[in-house]
C-alpha cells in the first residue's frame, strides 16, 4: 500500500457517498486505527514483539507523524499490544483528525463547508487520488476472490476490517463477503503472519470487536 495502514483503514471506514464514518466502525475505530500503527510500526522494524510484549527497536521517524505518534506513546514498551491499545486509545482521540489531515494533504479527501468529509463521486474519474482507495480495494478482492498471495500488510488490514465487521464496505456481494470474513480469520495464522504477530492480532481482533 501506497498509504499507512492506518489511513487505508480509515479511507474504507468512511462511508463515500455520506462522507461520514461508517456507523459500525464508530465504536471501534481509535483502537483499529492504533493498533494499525502498532502493527506497522513492527512491520518497519521499530518495534518488535517478544513473549508477548512489545520491545522497542528503533526510535528514529518513520517519515508519517501517525507512527511516529504512535511510536512516542508506546514509549519504552513493556506492555502487550491489546494492553497496549487499550492504554493509548483515550490519549489518541487526536488520531482520526490526524489521519483525515494527512488524506486532506494527499489530496485524496476533501472537506465541505459543513466540515463532513466525502470523497467526490462526480470527479472519480478525473481524480487520480481516487487511485489510493481503489488499490486497496482492488488488492483485497484479488487477495479474497483470486487466492493472490497477501502481503502482511493486507492480513492486518482484513483482520482490522472485519473486527470493525465493515468487510461489506468492500465486499457488496454476499457471497463474496462470506469469503471475505473467512479470509480474515483465517489468514492470520496462515503462515503470512510470525507467531508473535499473529496471537497479538488475534487479541486485538477479539478487543476491537468486543467494544
Amino acid at each position: 500500500m501506497r498509504l499507512s495502514l492506518a489511513e487505508g483503514l480509515l479511507l474504507i471506514a468512511l462511508d463515500d457517498n455520506e462522507g461520514r464514518l461508517l456507523a459500525d466502525a464508530e465504536k471501534g475505530i481509535i483502537d483499529a486505527l492504533v493498533a494499525a500503527g502498532v502493527f506497522e510500526l513492527n512491520l518497519l522494524r521499530k518495534i518488535g514483539f517478544e513473549g508477548g510484549k512489545i520491545t522497542i527497536k528503533d526510535t528514529t521517524s518513520s517519515g508519517n507523524k501517525i507512527l511516529d505518534h504512535i511510536l512516542s506513546g508506546i514509549g519504552s514498551g513493556g506492555k502487550s499490544v491489546k494492553d497496549t491499545v487499550v492504554s493509548l486509545s483515550p490519549q489518541m482521540r487526536s488520531l482520526y483528525e490526524m489521519c483525515i489531515d494527512l488524506l486532506i494533504g494527499r489530496g485524496i479527501l476533501k472537506r465541505e463547508a459543513t466540515r463532513l468529509l466525502w470523497i467526490p463521486i462526480s470527479e472519480r474519474m478525473d481524480n487520480a487520488n481516487y487511485a489510493y482507495e481503489k488499490e486497496i480495494r482492488d488488492s483485497l478482492k484479488s487477495i479474497v476472490l483470486k487466492g493472490v498471495k497477501p502481503t502482511p500488510a493486507f492480513v492486518i488490514l482484513a483482520s482490522l476490517l472485519g473486527s470493525l465487521e465493515i468487510l461489506d464496505e468492500v465486499f457488496t456481494d454476499k457471497d463474496e463477503l462470506i469469503d471475505a470474513i473467512k479470509f480474515a480469520k483465517d489468514s492470520v495464522h496462515s503462515g503470512a503472519l510470525p507467531a508473535e504477530v499473529a496471537s497479538s492480532l488475534d487479541e486485538v481482533k477479539e478487543h476491537i470487536a468486543a467494544l
